[in-house]
């Protein structure tokens, strides 16, 4: 799947500087677009909105968004993994034509999920029908842009992909901001919908675009479900655990009731918000260079295998993964302690500030600005464990970050604020050790386990 990284790095290793930063900007965007995006639209939109939307309905607001965040995560994260790897095998395989009729079937069945998740949870809040359409609208439409990424991943022409966001996110700023301050909060909310909704009919045009549609749909993909259940355990359960230290203060005394099916607790929620995105850099870099490095050594190794090459040729390409994963874990220590000191000395007052946030809490962003610079090792190794189809690993190191993030957060709310944001970086820490140590000992014994787990 490392498709698009390919391109972008031929952009990246053009011989002019302004390439080389273009190419990260895309990548960026890319890897984490909606994340990106809607972080500085809030932050925008917060101080736009402040002239005609009162404390409460600006609350009411900014827990819309990051609810519809952390619920369309956690449910897509069912299907994001399965579908990948069944991508993969595709593709693998030379059989493209089965992309853009498997996007269709995905798409259809995510968004009536989420059109039923949506629905049950807004039946038992006391939110009025004109807020609870868009809010179902935005629901559907940001599960569709997390599906449509999954395809995009695969593609070759990346710019139409970076302008849908850039289009789509300009018409959320200018709707929300033009009919909020006419027509007050529900319409706010239907404007800011309407840009991520043209986001998601763009960048679905973009995948039909890309691969062609020879049949309607395709239900192919169920049975990878069956094949790989552990798939689906980890997508969800890892999007779970990135989300249960904040459904541990909503539901816990520090929530705040908005009047939503969830409680928030608009400290903590601001501050790791922009917090994550201490992880943008480093995702830009897997996109362009890790994976794409690793990937050549990756396939070198299998093709020998299949090819039946000698002993010394494994023995080569292993040694070249083993080399560019070496270096790329020294580039990631590198670039997130340079972006974790930053975060926690320069630039906090001025976020702080921004978004609005008491100088009293502004400990918490520092903790979790390091935590989620912490986090990309455990993200990033559970995605080499699945390169490696080391499924059990994969699926252990995200049941611990699981464990530990819902036990040490609950430990630290009892303590105060001060301690608030230390049980995601200690979870962070131990599931960082814990999945590194299982990759370095499956690397180890790679020939070992590739051959002696082959059907007989």
């Amino acid at each position: 799947m490392a498709g698009i990284g390919f391109e972008l790095q031929r952009t990246i290793q053009e011989d002019s500087y302004l390439s080389s930063v273009r190419g990260y900007l895309y990548a960026a965007v890319l890897s984490a677009g909606p994340w990106l995006l809607s972080v500085v639209a809030l932050g925008v939109l917060g101080i736009v909105s402040a002239a005609f939307l009162s404390d409460v309905e600006v609350t009411l607001f900014a827990a819309t968004v990051t609810h519809t965040f952390a619920v369309t995560l956690i449910t897509t994260g069912i299907v994001q993994m399965v579908v990948t790897r069944y991508l993969a095998d595709q593709l693998y395989l030379g059989n493209v034509k089965v992309v853009a009729p498997t996007f269709v079937a995905v798409l259809v069945l995510t968004s009536g999920l989420q059109f039923v998740v949506t629905s049950l949870l807004l039946a038992g809040t006391e939110l009025p029908l004109g807020y609870r359409l868009p809010v179902a609208s935005l629901y559907v439409a940001i599960s569709g842009i997390w599906v449509s990424m999954v395809f995009l991943s695969a593609a070759r022409d990346y710019v139409p992909i970076v302008l849908s966001f850039g289009v789509g996110y300009a018409i959320s700023f200018a709707a929300a901001a033009g009919l909020g301050s006419r027509y007050g909060l529900a319409a706010y909310l239907a404007g800011f919908t309407a840009g991520q909704v043209v986001v998601l009919a763009l960048l679905a045009s973009r995948v039909l675009a890309e691969f062609e549609l020879e049949r309607p749909f395709s239900l192919e993909f169920l049975g990878h479900f069956r094949r790989y259940p552990a798939l689906v355990a980890i997508g969800f359960v890892y999007n779970l655990a990135l989300w249960i230290d904040k459904l541990v203060f909503w539901l816990g005394p520090t929530g705040v009731d908005v009047g939503s099916f969830l409680d928030v607790f608009p400290v903590y929620d601001t501050s790791f918000f922009v917090a994550s995105l201490a992880m943008v850099p480093a995702l830009a870099m897997f996109t362009v260079s890790i994976e794409t490095s690793f990937y050549e050594h990756y396939r070198r190794f299998y093709e020998a295998i299949q090819l039946r090459r000698g002993y010394g040729e494994l023995v080569a390409a292993k040694s070249g993964m083993t080399g560019s994963l070496k270096r790329s874990y020294l580039s990631l220590l590198k670039l997130q302690a340079g972006i974790a000191l930053l975060a926690v000395t320069l630039l906090t007052p001025a976020i702080m500030r921004t978004f609005d946030v008491p100088q009293g809490y502004w400990g918490i962003f520092r903790v979790l600005a390091v935590g989620t610079s912490m986090q990309v090792f455990v993200l990033f190794t559970v995605l080499l464990l699945l390169y490696l189809d080391m499924r059990g690993s994969a699926l252990i190191s995200v049941c611990t970050f699981l464990v530990t993030n819902l036990a040490f957060t609950a430990l630290t709310v009892p303590l105060g604020y001060g301690f608030y944001g230390w049980g995601f970086l200690a979870s962070s820490f131990v599931s960082a050790t814990v999945s590194i140590t299982l990759l370095a000992d499956r690397f180890r014994r790679l020939e070992y386990l590739t051959f002696v787990r082959q059907p007989m």
